[in-house]
């Protein structure tokens, strides 16, 4: 139980970056407390309650985690970032004006959210002669002074307006497409289009805080050179397995001279039936409940519900561990309810990797060949997402304009973060670790749902 709440009650246990999830909850608070006016004072009380808080944990079950880890800092233990980051927040209320708007609010928090984990990792004089404090004090103490060292600088940006610029440049209210712009989008797009968290879902949410405008001419080509990126991507992630798959492919005559004897023994051209049947479900129903989707696409609500779906679904795939099936057992009914999960991926808040890798493995395919088989599907879904934008918007992109430089960031970043997204998701669907992004679905949709409550 000491291990537990020093570890902010499993945030330290993630895979990656376990320090950044501590850091996580303080700056969420803070940024919902600050856009729903709540005054400075109450805000920094509170801020200093979540610093105390996670001080005294710290101090007290981080001895714990030193004695079972044998480490003087263990990684489980994120009560100190905890505490630090709140820190970081006590006093940027008092700066920030009476009415700011949400996308100013939610800058500031990743400012001093950016600013801390800065600080915590690159420790600057005096932090790391605090660390050799003993037991749980020395974890603890540099963490608050990266706080402290955060929290000045974010005063700074405040009073002298940089955090308005930040914004300024952030918002899509304008007609340009900006570099800084167009590389959060691509690291937006290259990151949710892969990890089971739904790419939609967060399109809909930067829609309502952002005033983003998807619909717009040079927005639209955006989308089309971001895909590209996606597709970069898949090819880079998955290209051993791509050449083994297409050698196999053209040397189909090997296998028979009928084509069910190719079918069942070619594996590549077993791969390719079922790829192209789930593909044809996906379109079909994708067609046929096309106005149900369209209409289910502006409602945050939906979308929140959705993600909370897309968790549980997630949370039920980790406990499936018997997955044995190979592709040869894959049969083209199993491929039909994958097909079917992707149609109702086009849900926002339903990931699409996260419904057919589910799906797959549900059904007992082995969970590489799962993660495998919905990246090879996600191919043909992308072009031809892409396709029916580039055939309905056609007038709308010919008259569109973005700069080459905003379309090369975009397209650039999104190939990155995707690359990134794709070996973490490898890695989670093979080790049962779905959970973690189940964990962030939940959080996500609780902090809209109170969003749009209040």
């Amino acid at each position: 139980m000491k291990r537990l709440a020093a570890s902010c009650f499993g945030l330290g246990r993630l895979p990656v970056a376990p320090g950044t999830w501590g850091s996580l909850p303080p700056t969420v608070v803070f940024a919902l407390m600050c856009q729903f006016s709540v005054s400075a004072g109450l805000i920094s009380v509170v801020m200093a309650v979540l610093a105390l808080a996670g001080a005294v944990v710290c101090v007290k079950f981080a001895p714990a985690a030193i004695a079972a880890t044998g480490k003087t800092d263990p990684r489980e233990v994120v009560a100190d970032e905890f505490s630090g980051q709140a820190v970081t927040f006590l006093a940027a209320a008092f700066l920030l004006p009476a009415t700011v708007s949400p996308g100013r609010v939610w800058a500031a928090a990743a400012a001093g959210f950016v600013l801390f984990r800065l600080f915590d990792i690159f420790k600057p004089w005096p932090i790391r002669k605090f660390e050799k404090l003993p037991k749980g004090w020395g974890i603890l103490s540099d963490d608050l002074m990266a706080g402290v060292y955060a929290s000045i600088v974010l005063l700074v940006f405040i009073r002298f307006e940089v955090i308005a610029c930040l914004t300024r440049m952030l918002y899509f209210e304008h007609s340009s497409l900006n570099v800084i712009q167009a590389a959060f989008l691509g690291a937006v797009q290259g990151l949710t289009e892969f990890l089971p968290v739904s790419s939609s879902g967060h399109l809909v949410l930067f829609e309502d805080i952002l005033h983003f405008q998807p619909e717009r001419p040079e927005m639209l080509l955006f989308d089309l050179a971001t895909h590209i990126g996606t597709l970069v991507a898949i090819c880079v992630v998955f290209r051993k397995s791509a050449a083994g798959f297409i050698r196999n492919l053209f040397a189909f005559s090997k296998y028979g001279t009928t084509a069910l004897q190719i079918y069942k023994k070619s594996p590549s051209v077993h791969f390719l039936t079922l790829a192209i049947v789930t593909t044809f479900v996906t379109g079909s129903l994708g067609v046929l409940f096309e106005g149900y989707f369209t209409a289910a696409r502006g409602n945050l609500a939906v979308v929140a519900v959705m993600w909370a779906i897309t968790a549980t679904l997630l949370l039920i795939t980790d406990r499936r561990r018997r997955t044995r099936l190979g592709l040869r057992q894959f049969t083209i009914k199993a491929a039909i309810l994958v097909g079917i999960a992707q149609s109702v991926a086009i849900m926002p808040g339903i990931s699409r990797s996260g419904a057919t890798i589910c799906a797959a493995i549900l059904i007992g395919l082995h969970r590489r060949w799962a993660v495998e088989f919905s990246f090879l599907i996600a191919i043909p879904a992308i072009l031809g997402a892409s396709a029916i934008e580039c055939i309905q918007h056609y007038a709308v992109l010919k008259a569109g304009s973005l700069p080459i430089s905003s379309a090369f960031i975009g397209s650039a970043v999104a190939a990155a973060m995707g690359i990134l997204a794709l070996k973490l998701l490898i890695r989670a669907a093979r080790t049962a670790k779905f959970r973690f992004f189940a964990l962030y679905c939940y959080i996500l949709a609780f902090v809209v749902l109170i969003y749009l409550l209040i």
